[in-house]
């Protein structure tokens, strides 16, 4: 199983959304692929943003959660303080 079908998977549980259930499984993988393209944008290597990194996926969870079901209602929706703390702490922990 690759690792992206792991993590929507992860992400699917955390949202609590069946498994069999696929009506939101581009929603999910959207969001998955833009948090692996913010992680890479700090200077971390794709094979690290898109692995099965605790921190990784800790970020993409953190992600997922925060955008799922978002409308453009005019709200706006802010990453919590715990995914910077964590981004920093990928940064300076894994060399290329």
């Amino acid at each position: 199983m690759s690792d992206n079908i792991l993590i929507k998977n992860k992400v699917k549980k955390a949202l609590m959304i069946p498994q069999d259930e696929n009506y939101a499984d581009d929603e999910i993988e959207l969001h998955i692929k833009s948090c692996q393209e913010l992680i890479r944008s700090t200077g971390v290597s794709e094979d690290i943003a898109c692995s099965e990194n605790g921190i990784v996926e800790a970020l993409v969870l953190i992600y997922c959660k925060t955008f799922y079901g978002f409308t453009n209602d005019g709200s706006v929706k802010e990453l919590p303080p715990s995914f910077d703390f964590l981004l920093r702490q990928l940064v300076l922990t894994v060399k290329e």
